[in-house]
């Protein structure tokens, strides 16, 4: 028993919970324990082998007595079940975590020596290659190590299974970090997305008659399989039977105690952070920062959190419902999540309906395509709008039903993404999608992977060449495999002269040779680059092997990070996304060897870029129309158009998907009227009546000069003799004026590019018209567009329908008659229940061209004044009085529009969505 009074020393204090009496139960069962082992000539201090103890062995007889006393005490330490936090997204707490366990030692004390045994031999193994092989050996390439890191990375793939659930969704998270772990370690632990032992079925019906309050799982459960048929991380899956309706379910069981394993583990992994970072760190032979162990904990508080979201079963059924209902709201009908049995979601129980289909992966259906541009829209939508992103999309949770469409399972891991990086990933995919490269940097900075105070040092570094070579050949498509053929056939051309001496190209020597130059010429643009942005060292690069462009990417990205770590960092929402978008990708290139995801993002872009009248929406929209000019392309506006049709068809559906009806592209075209004859106006409308205008203008100009030109050819009146000019003031004054007014009527360069866009569109409009037939509304190309020939205009298959722009066949003739006349039936429907729309979008129309005609005749005088225009004095004193009169004529029609709104709506001011002057200019 413990003597009274017994305390400990001043400034000594044991943990919350835990008092001296009990601590010394604790030692003295496990030293009655421990004697039991101790041989009994011990204990009488009898001889042991002959000879008499000395007190040195009599200090080590009680050393082993309390070593196997403690060791005992560590071994029978079991967790109650109890966590120091609650299931949740925000609910993880380091600092509550350290408290309970401070209550706990013994507990820590036996999860740490686990681990030492388990991984004991991997670490002496990893030690052996680096430290002997490597070090003591003198090899300074680490051939051995890297040689070894295949059969170590299975290795290490086992640890995660033998350390349970908490390091396997930790080997799962650390499968796409290529940044922090080797490649191959990479490779092998993906196989945990797939494989996880299962717990026994007994303790998982025992879970479900607890969380249910049943007796029997017979009273809600028609059958259900004596066997998982999944198995994770977390809980594992049954398939039953409901005994009420026999509707067929998935229910899911939470692994007994999750929670707890868990939270423990995660203390632990903080515990070791510090001396794993130090021990890297002096590998490397990098002197340990304050900030690198900071930043490795926030590493593990990341995955933390993740994991401690995922015992949340009710925050699942959440984000699973909200997805199916974000999706039907928006109209993407050909993307769905299990339905969820409400009455029977508990903490650790999620029924769901059961979903009939097949890995999208393994699926060998043709339309495993269009299901991967249904996800990529979906995924996209998910980054982009709701804001909520699925982070577990790997191939086993993407199934194609048995009606085609795509089901997406396990919303247990979801990622929040604020509406300011959504809209700085719209422009970051604007500009790609519009080449405009130079932007990438500013880009980078919104997108959180540079501090705003190192944009200097990045223009500097000649990391933009990089990151726009990187950029423009993946955005082909092929995956890595295509863009290096690219890269290679470029080189071939671009070095012909060097590398004519060869007779084959692809010989070892040539290759040689021809990346000896492209390496030369990288370096000197990468040098050129960070001189003429202030000058500074050119930035490094690599990567290795990858299956798809968004992995290649990604692993690109993460060398620039350990090249350039004082400027480049990677967010923490880019693991997640770089994860769904590289395992959709990889599955697009399985079935298509040129599958593109940066172009098949397209669609999305388009329809999310026409419907968002935000400040920096437009802004995006405008880069992607004008480039960085200020003349709208028109291939990018047909593609837009059709961009829209593509997202519409393919989302709507799964019969508009795949062409076997209109439903779709009837959606398209309402959308798309919808925005171009909005009543109270938006940035896409005024966009168009703005080009609209100019190429009325321009088109009027034409015809005028066409027919004054033979007015143009007469010779000039002789200059009347000075006392005479008086007189003559009269005839010559109005010939002066005819002349400067058709010297502001001359058509630009500018001028006769828009009127040949319209000659274009006219041939256009009048082939499809002619033509007929008709393509399934979702087929190839995937941007719903084809090109037209020798002009370089991309056609909207809302214009040019079926296999060509002209008819073949009478029967083609025929449909392209009927096709014409429900065009025209849909345009007189539209037009009549858009009748005040129509009239308040002509009434803008007129303002837009009469500012249209302002600017021009502004510009013209601007040109004068600065010396580089060829108008008369009189011709610039009435382009400023003109303009001024229109710019008037303009906000004239500006009020009467705003009051057309007022009186239309009961007083109602436009809406903030609605265009200004100042919009349209």
């Amino acid at each position: 028993s413990l003597p009274d009074g017994l305390s400990l020393p001043d400034g000594l204090s044991l943990p919350d919970g835990l008092s001296l009496p009990s601590l010394a139960a604790e030692l003295a069962v496990a030293a009655e324990h421990a004697g039991s082992l101790v041989p009994p000539e011990l204990w009488s201090n009898a001889p042991l082998f002959g000879t008499a103890l000395t007190p040195t062995a009599a200090l080590l007889q009680l050393g082993v007595i309390g070593a196997a006393a403690v060791g005992g005490a560590i071994s029978r330490a079991e967790p109650d079940g109890e966590a120091p936090y609650a299931p949740g997204t925000d609910s993880y707490d380091p600092a509550a975590a350290d408290a309970f366990f401070r209550a706990r030692p013994l507990l820590v004390a036996k999860r740490l020596c686990s681990l030492s045994y388990l991984t004991g031999g991997f670490t002496a193994g990893v030690l052996w290659d680096w430290l002997v092989l490597g070090k003591l050996l003198r090899d300074e390439e680490y051939k051995a190590l890297k040689a070894s890191e295949p059969n170590r990375a299975k290795e290490a793939l086992n640890l995660c299974e033998q350390l349970g659930p908490t390091f396997i969704k930790l080997g799962q998270a650390l499968s796409i970090r290529t940044d922090l772990i080797p490649e191959a370690y990479a490779l092998e632990l993906r196989q945990l997305q797939d494989a996880v032992p299962p717990f026994p079925s007994s303790e998982a019906f025992a879970v479900l008659r607890r969380q249910l309050g049943v007796r029997d799982l017979t009273q809600i459960f028609g059958e259900i399989t004596a066997a998982p048929v999944a198995s994770a991380s977390i809980g594992q899956v049954y398939k039953a039977t409901l005994r009420e309706g026999e509707t067929q379910v998935a229910v899911k069981v939470q692994r007994p105690g999750i929670l707890a394993e868990i939270a423990l583990d995660l203390h632990v992994l903080r515990l070791l952070t510090p001396l794993q970072t130090m021990f890297q760190n002096a590998v490397n032979g990098v002197q340990t920062q304050p900030e690198d162990i900071a930043v490795a904990l926030q590493l593990v508080d990341e995955w933390g959190r993740g994991f401690v979201a995922e015992t949340d079963y009710r925050l699942e059924a959440r984000n699973t419902a909200g997805f199916a209902a974000s999706m039907k709201a928006r109209g993407l009908d050909a993307v769905c999540a299990p339905v969820v049995v409400e009455r029977l979601v508990r903490d650790t129980v999620l029924v769901t309906e059961w979903v009939d289909g097949s890995r999208l992966d393994s699926d060998a259906s043709p339309d495993v395509p269009r299901l991967c541009g249904v996800a990529l829209n979906a995924y996209l939508t998910m980054l982009l709008d709701t804001g909520v992103l699925h982070c577990d999309p790997h191939p086993g949770n993407l199934l194609r039903t048995t009606d085609g469409r795509l089901c997406i399972l396990d919303w247990g891991m979801t990622q929040r993404v604020p509406s300011d990086l959504q809209l700085s990933l719209l422009e970051f995919i604007a500009n790609l999608n519009a080449e405009q490269y130079d932007r990438v940097p500013d880009d980078l900075v919104n997108l959180r992977f540079v501090p705003a105070d190192k944009i200097g040092e990045l223009r500097a570094s000649g990391l933009t060449v990089a990151i726009s070579k990187m950029l423009r050949l993946a955005a082909k498509g092929g995956g890595p495999a295509g863009a290096m053929r690219r890269m290679v056939e470029e080189n071939k051309e671009k070095y012909a002269a060097q590398l004519s001496q060869f007779d084959d190209l692809d010989s070892p020597e040539a290759t040689k040779e021809r990346q000896r130059l492209f390496r030369e010429d990288w370096q000197r643009e990468q040098a050129a680059d960070a001189l003429a942005r202030g000058g500074g060292a050119p930035a490094g690069g690599g990567g290795g092997a990858a299956s798809s462009t968004t992995a290649d990417l990604t692993a690109k990205i993460e060398q620039l990070q350990s090249d350039n770590a004082d400027v480049f960092a990677i967010p923490d929402y880019f693991v997640y996304m770089s994860r769904a978008f590289s395992t959709l990708e990889g599955i697009g290139l399985s079935s298509d060897s040129n599958y593109a995801i940066l172009k098949e993002c397209f669609p999305y872009l388009a329809k999310r870029l026409l419907s968002d009248d935000s400040p920096r929406a437009r802004g995006a929209l405008r880069t992607l129309l004008y480039g960085g000019g200020d003349e709208l392309s028109l291939s990018r506006l047909s593609e837009v158009a059709s961009g829209l049709e593509s997202y519409t068809t393919s989302t709507t559906s799964v019969s508009a998907s795949t062409g076997a009806s209109d439903e779709g592209r009837k959606a398209a075209t309402e959308q798309l009227a919808a925005v171009l004859l909005s009543e109270d106006g938006n940035y896409v409308q005024s966009l168009l009546l703005k080009e609209a205008a100019g190429t009325l203008d321009a088109t009027v100009r034409e015809r005028l000069a066409t027919a004054t030109a033979p007015l143009r050819r007469l010779p000039r009146l002789p200059t009347p003799p000075a006392p005479l000019a008086p007189l003559a003031r009269p005839l010559t004054l109005p010939l002066e004026l005819a002349s400067a007014a058709l010297e502001l009527q001359a058509v630009s360069q500018r001028d006769e590019r828009k009127l040949e866009n319209l000659r274009v569109l006219a041939r256009i409009a009048g082939a499809a018209g002619a033509g007929g037939g008709g393509t399934a509304a979702g087929s190839k190309p995937a941007a719903g567009s084809k090109p037209a020939a020798s002009t370089g205009v991309i056609v909207p298959t809302a214009l040019a329908r079926g296999g060509g722009l002209a008819p073949s066949s009478p029967g083609e003739r025929a449909a392209g008659l009927q096709s014409r006349v429900e065009q025209l039936r849909w345009l007189a429907t539209e037009a009549s229940a858009r009748r005040t729309a129509l009239a308040r979008t002509g009434v803008r129309f007129g303002s837009s061209l009469a500012s249209a005609q302002a600017e021009r005749l502004l510009a013209l005088r601007r040109g004068k004044d600065e010396g580089h225009g060829g108008l008369s004095d009189l011709a610039a004193q009435l382009a400023e009085a003109s303009a001024t009169r229109l710019e008037d004529v303009a906000a004239a029609i500006d009020d009467f529009d705003r009051d057309l709104g007022a009186r239309g709506e009961g007083g109602r001011a436009p809406a903030s969505g609605a265009a200004s002057r100042g919009d349209r200019r």
